[in-house]
């Protein structure tokens, strides 16, 4: 280290070899800043815990520099934490997004879409035909497809790591995004799912109210407060509360979670995870789900506006 003579004060200058310093460990912390949670980016990266937790604490080693605090469950940015993600967060973003073109090139295509999709969407149901459709009327446009939860497809959407996303529509049905359009495709009712030894089981049809004596199973508020509203506003018309008797992290738990005769969690015909073996959807009358395509309206790429005109009108026919 040496010494800078700022005139009042003496700085203290590190010098790190940067040639240490890889570009994994780079997305790592970057991610692991996005999250706010090791656990979370962990499973992002497919890592386990102590193995992401590791790598972090040795870029913080080669740094000489705190990045994180460290909760029981969180971590928050230091300011010099805080400082390193604001200045590489773009520069990571605009990499990943370099060499995803370079592939696009490779292939002999010059434009290119990413969708972001709800991991727990069937995308058998509309995505997959649509773009198989698309494709073959534009070889020019490179289709590339992520899928994760409601919140992070809309963070990446919002962050501009995508450019068109497929969600949930309880996910925007009361949310206002300046720089956001979206509109609602697939309308469809709610549906109670539960085992096929639950009473409700044999109805065609339910109302809302028969769940009265239910036991709810949900997605926790701490990562989608949406879905609990959701299950809220369907019972307050018939002046109950809905007993929820489990959190999860993820709608692709839900289903794991259906452990007795009087389980249930609200979802779609959409949905992906059912084991029609053990489970059942009953549709709730009176009730209104779908999907919704949201974008960016900002977006630069022009030819964006046709993969979305013909979304529209694919799934309107």
């Amino acid at each position: 280290m040496r010494f800078q003579n700022t005139g009042k004060n003496f700085t203290i200058m590190h010098n790190v070899d940067i040639r240490n310093v890889s570009l994994g460990q780079i997305q790592y912390f970057v991610k692991a800043a996005e999250y706010g949670n090791i656990t979370k980016a962990s499973e992002y990266f497919n890592l386990s815990q102590p193995t992401l937790s590791k790598k972090l604490k040795s870029l913080e080693a080669q740094l000489d520099l705190q990045l994180f605090v460290r909760g029981s469950k969180n971590i928050q940015l230091t300011p010099a934490g805080r400082y390193l993600y604001e200045k590489w967060e773009n520069s990571v973003k605009q990499l990943e997004e370099d060499i995803q073109y370079a592939h696009v090139l490779q292939q002999g295509k010059t434009k290119s879409i990413v969708i972001a999709i709800l991991d727990s969407f069937r995308p058998k149901a509309f995505l997959l035909p649509f773009m198989e459709i698309f494709s073959s009327k534009h070889p020019d446009i490179f289709l590339r497809i992520e899928s994760d939860s409601a919140q992070d497809i809309r963070r990446m959407l919002i962050h501009g790591e995508t450019d068109v996303i497929f969600s949930i529509y309880y996910d925007f049905d009361r949310r206002d995004l300046d720089q956001i359009s979206w509109h609602l495709m697939g309308q469809t009712c709610h549906c109670a799912c539960m085992r096929k030894t639950n009473p409700l089981a044999k109805k065609k049809y339910i109302s809302a109210g028969d769940l009265k004596c239910a036991d709810f199973v949900s997605i926790s508020p701490q990562y989608l407060p949406e879905y609990t509203q959701m299950i809220e506003n369907l019972c307050r018309p018939f002046g109950f509360a809905p007993n929820i008797t489990s959190y999860v992290s993820s709608a692709n738990s839900l289903t794991l979670n259906l452990q007795t005769d009087r389980d249930v969690f609200i979802c779609d015909k959409y949905y992906a995870d059912l084991n029609k073996e053990e489970h059942v959807l009953v549709p709730i009358e009176n009730t209104g789900s779908g999907f919704v395509i949201a974008w960016r309206k900002d977006s630069p790429k022009e030819y964006l506006q046709i993969f979305l005109d013909e979304a529209l009108s694919m799934i309107e026919e």
